[in-house]
């Protein structure tokens, strides 16, 4: 069983631990700012020793940071410094057969992701959220609780989908856009933009 350290531990490394599916590996410990917050495993000290870690056995990591920017940025870290991204897939979530995870990506509670689902690296379908048929989601996005992408959305890398918000089918979301909470959105969103509201329109300065 591969040893398993966690990069961060504030509330998202809470709910990514109460999911932790042991098929992901065994973890040993957290890395983190806060000693004092160390999730019920080891408090192994903060990102910077992530080379000593792998000196001293462990394996791969699972990067159980909220934001999608500084999750990217601490993946690429950890590979620099020779780990292996686990992904871990809840319990109680469903993910169909046809359906492709990427490396450290993880489903939560109660979650499903549908047939021929493609899923980036280092991305997050959170509690209760839903990928229906055939959608294209890129790297280190955040489907947020109780979301629900109806079948052949493509989401671009790094976006941003708010709580429970709906997109209807064909549906392209630029990378780096933000839906907004509860937003239903029926039209494409370009790369970089935030939509909010019912239907969803883009915010403008």
């Amino acid at each position: 069983m591969s040893r398993v350290v966690i990069v961060g531990n504030g509330g998202h490394a809470r709910a990514c631990l109460d999911a932790w599916n042991p098929a992901a590996g065994t973890p040993v410990g957290c890395v983190g700012p806060d000693p004092a917050d160390a999730l019920g495993v080891p408090y192994l000290g903060d990102d910077s020793d992530l080379e000593h870690l792998v000196q001293d056995g462990t394996s791969h990591a699972f990067v159980a940071l909220g934001s999608n920017r500084v999750r990217r940025e601490l993946t690429s870290r950890c590979l620099d410094a020779g780990l292996v991204m686990t992904t871990v897939i809840a319990p109680s979530a469903q993910v169909g057969a046809t359906a492709r995870v990427g490396a450290g990506t993880i489903v939560l509670h109660k979650a499903v992701v549908g047939a021929n689902v493609v899923l980036g690296a280092g991305s997050i379908v959170n509690t209760a959220a839903s990928v229906d048929h055939d959608c294209v989601v890129g790297d280190f996005v955040h489907i947020a609780p109780g979301v629900h992408l109806a079948g052949t959305v493509h989401v671009g890398d790094g976006a941003m989908i708010g709580i429970g918000a709906s997109v209807v089918p064909g549906v392209s979301i630029g990378a780096g856009a933000v839906v907004g909470a509860g937003a239903v959105v029926l039209k494409d969103v370009p790369a970089g933009s935030t939509v909010v509201g019912v239907p969803a329109q883009e915010l403008r300065s």
